[in-house]
């Protein structure tokens, strides 16, 4: 079983060369790490050339849906990965220690999952969560948090995550079977950027995969909420992405330009 790490950056080469990740992730020997660089920056080509990650410099931008999806077709095509394989979706800006990347693999080996996510901080002394798993909103959700600041859809994961309820959990940290991955034909890239995580998990919902919450791997997230700056273009992406996820009918579909290959996402 090998593990492929999905990497995009947007303009976060400092970022990604003083966090160090994708050295640290490359000297493992069953991990490969893809790096979709969307401003092709020189230094970045020359750190991933340095340290062994594959590198793809984009010629126009595209959103993060469509990044992650050629990055999944890097691996298939180029790199060998296999349906028991996992690809695994990693922002630039996630910090994780070797020892925690030691337990992960670990643990997937031991125990197999279609689907998971880890447990991510917002400081490094791990006491402030990330909302990296949340329940699913609903449209009333996205305007009392924007207007409101209400926090409707967050929960308190300290004592794990209740086996009644279903969860979606974001792109910054996904891990998701590569068979899984392209039974659903990738991420929906229609959404250039925010709530194609949501999107994903409630399709993996929809095909009968719940989320697996693995808690005893940590990572810090220096996330930078940039949606939450009125009238910046991140803002305009996330308040069109709550449209198209708030009012597009939710079925099991595919919709990625890449990875399409029928009309309807198979169930085999």
């Amino acid at each position: 079983m090998k593990f492929f790490i999905s990497i995009v950056s947007h303009q976060h080469h400092d970022l990604i060369i003083n966090l160090s990740v994708m050295k640290l992730l490359s000297a493992f020997p069953d991990v490969q790490v893809i790096c979709s660089d969307n401003k092709p920056a020189e230094k970045l080509k020359q750190y991933c050339e340095k340290y062994h990650v594959h590198y793809i410099g984009n010629k126009s931008e595209q959103g993060f849906a469509e990044n992650n999806n050629q990055n999944y077709l890097y691996c298939e095509s180029n790199l060998g990965m296999k349906k028991e394989d996992y690809f695994i979706l990693l922002n630039p800006d996630i910090l994780i220690t070797k020892k925690n990347i030691q337990l992960l693999i670990k643990q997937l080996n031991k125990k197999p999952t279609m689907f998971a996510t880890v447990n991510l901080f917002l400081d490094k002394e791990e006491i402030v969560h990330d909302d990296n798993v949340r329940l699913y909103p609903k449209f009333r959700d996205f305007l009392s948090t924007y207007l409101f600041n209400k926090r409707a859809t967050m929960i308190n994961r300290k004592h794990g995550l209740s086996a009644s309820s279903h969860y979606w959990t974001s792109g910054a940290f996904m891990i998701v079977k590569s068979k899984l991955y392209k039974q659903l034909q990738g991420l929906d890239e229609r959404y250039y950027m925010y709530c194609e995580d949501i999107d994903f998990s409630y399709r993996a919902k929809l095909a009968g995969i719940k989320l697996e919450y693995l808690s005893d791997i940590k990572a810090i997230h220096f996330r930078h909420c940039n949606s939450k700056q009125l009238f910046s273009k991140y803002f305009f992406w996330h308040v069109i992405s709550v449209f198209k996820y708030s009012f597009t009918k939710k079925k099991l579909v595919c919709t990625s330009s890449k990875l399409k290959n029928n009309n309807e996402c198979s169930n085999d």
